[in-house]
């Protein structure tokens, strides 16, 4: 009888090492991701302004990408002990798809996937955390939540020209200048 017991044990014991082990390898990221980054060339911006003869600039899905990777390398660590090491970003109209790479306890690499919402709210650009999953599984809202990131277009500009509006398009984000006196 307690040898019966005893053999269970140890089926059930193997039984939760091998489900932690799957599971661990599930949700490991699939992708190599980093946090680098280049700065956006305002000439070139400033460059088809002059071309296009329109008081107006398109920051495309790669702008983007570099801008969101550059605050996220400036603050990295998140609640809860997680760190983010790796991101990349897709534009949907005024959705922002982040597939990231993290480390939760300097121990566990996971891949999520982050769902965010682009406002215009002058004179920033603000992006809203509206969800978290990995590997379709949906993360509870207290487990992981970011404060809203607010992008001032404006310190980007040259000095005498300010932001009219801003309209997200489904691979690119357009602004609309304006002169100022």
């Amino acid at each position: 009888m307690l040898q019966k017991r005893f053999i269970f044990l140890i089926v059930v014991v193997l039984i939760l090492a091998a489900a932690t082990v799957l599971f661990i390898r599930h949700i490991q990221p699939t992708e190599d991701l980093d946090l680098n980054y280049q700065e956006i060339s305002v000439g070139s911006k400033i460059a088809d302004i002059v071309k296009n003869r329109k008081l107006e600039v398109q920051i495309t899905e790669q702008d983007l990408n570099n801008l969101v990777k550059k605050q996220l390398s400036a603050h990295p660590d998140l609640p809860n002990g997680i760190r983010i090491e790796g991101a990349k970003l897709t534009l949907q109209g005024s959705n922002l798809v982040a597939d990231v790479n993290v480390r939760w306890q300097d121990k566990l690499p996971v891949g999520a996937q982050l769902l965010f919402t682009l406002a215009w709210d002058p004179p920033n650009v603000v992006i809203q955390h509206q969800s978290t999953t990995v590997r379709g599984i949906q993360v509870p809202k207290e487990w992981l939540q970011f404060a809203p990131i607010e992008l001032s277009i404006e310190d980007h500009l040259p000095l005498l020209i300010g932001v009219k509006d801003v309209k997200f398009e489904e691979k690119a984000v357009l602004i609309q200048l304006k002169a100022l006196r």
